[in-house]
């Protein structure tokens, strides 16, 4: 497993190019986040959804049921169980997520993993991906990054999960935070010790504004940590060098429309229905920036059914609010300006990749 290849924007390409010339109002989602719930075992200090955690809230059992049904239905290839929360404290998220495998659809997991028992092997082993967060080596700095007491188990389950042979690929991401910046390498250490695939670091992003995010300061000193451990990383384990090349950025800092030929397209990964990221309120958004902006929802799905809601007059209203947002460079912290610049360079007949489509989880 080569991280480079995990994370390339080039991955999107047989994505958009099967479907740039489609009837858009007839296609499903490629990828489907489900943040089905608020409610978290943890409390870490740099939670991108701090405030929304607090509302405890998530999506009933009926409605979990009504959403599976159509992302099954409109032939979604890929669904996240994911953030807002941690999605392992739904009951029968395990069932949930062999539902949907069992219709083929590709599941991903991303957790803290304190949850994850031995009776979960056999559907975790199904999954495509496993994203674990793990915070520190040292137990007290992990306390009070978390406020949990699972320091063990963050690097027990790529062990458990190889003790028989399976394809899920099972990596690491840890969220650099006030705390833990400094402890960098021997994190990544850590990580590479327990059996991880791969280890990303994300400087922490403050999607609330709430103040959590690293300082000027902060920032140079990592940059300069991981200039000095340059030698210590292998790179196709962990995304070190790229935030090396962005300032210890985890998002590009320059304006993405001066490496496009044409921004005024609008946003392609929108366009081709790539995303879209159901909330624990029922809201359905096609941004994780923009999650629990009503400007930017298109539906919710305590009030209608998913179906209903995708391609509906509202989804291609906010779809022409999200193209005004791009072509005006406002658009910030998203990984579909990565896969835009691929577009970009393939509509130039810059990139040629292969017409199958391996990973649907863009």
């Amino acid at each position: 497993m080569n991280l480079k290849e995990l994370l390339s924007n080039k991955k999107f390409i047989p994505i958009y190019s099967s479907r740039k010339n489609l009837n858009k109002n007839k296609l499903g989602p490629v990828a489907v986040e489900l943040h089905w719930t608020s409610i978290c075992n943890y409390n870490c200090i740099h939670c991108s959804y701090g405030n929304r955690r607090q509302m405890r809230k998530r999506l009933s059992n009926e409605v979990i049921n009504s959403v599976l049904k159509d992302l099954i239905t409109l032939d979604v290839k890929g669904v996240y169980l994911s953030g807002g929360g941690e999605p392992t404290t739904v009951t029968g998220w395990d069932k949930y997520a062999l539902e949907l495998i069992n219709n083929n659809v590709k599941v991903a997991l991303i957790t803290n993993g304190v949850a994850l028992k031995e009776l979960h092997l056999a559907v975790l082993r199904k999954m495509n991906y496993i994203a674990v967060s793990v915070y520190s080596i040292d137990e007290r700095e992990y306390e009070e990054i978390t406020s949990g007491k699972g320091f063990e188990e963050q690097f027990l389950l790529p062990a458990l999960l190889k003790q028989e042979y399976n394809n899920t690929i099972i990596g690491a991401r840890c969220v650099l935070n006030t705390i833990n910046y400094r402890h960098v390498l021997s994190i990544y250490q850590g990580a590479m010790k327990a059996g991880f695939d791969y280890i990303i670091f994300i400087p922490v992003v403050d999607y609330e504004g709430i103040g959590i995010d690293l300082q000027a300061e902060d920032i140079s000193c990592l940059h300069e940590l991981l200039i000095m451990h340059y030698d210590k990383f292998d790179f196709s384990k962990t995304n070190v060098d790229v935030l090396i090349n962005r300032k210890s950025h985890y998002y590009e800092v320059t304006d993405y429309r001066e490496f496009m030929t044409n921004p005024q397209a609008g946003c392609k990964a929108i366009q081709v229905r790539g995303n879209a990221f159901i909330n624990y309120d029922g809201g359905v958004y096609l941004c994780q920036p923009y999650i629990g902006i009503e400007r930017y929802c298109i539906g919710n799905i305590n009030e209608m059914r998913f179906e209903e809601i995708w391609n509906s007059q509202r989804h291609l209203d906010v779809i022409e609010l999200l193209n005004q947002d791009f072509v005006s460079g406002l658009c910030k912290n998203c990984r579909s300006i990565n896969f835009n610049k691929a577009a970009d360079e393939y509509d130039r007949n810059r990139l040629t990749v292969p017409a199958i489509i391996k990973d649907v989880f863009i």
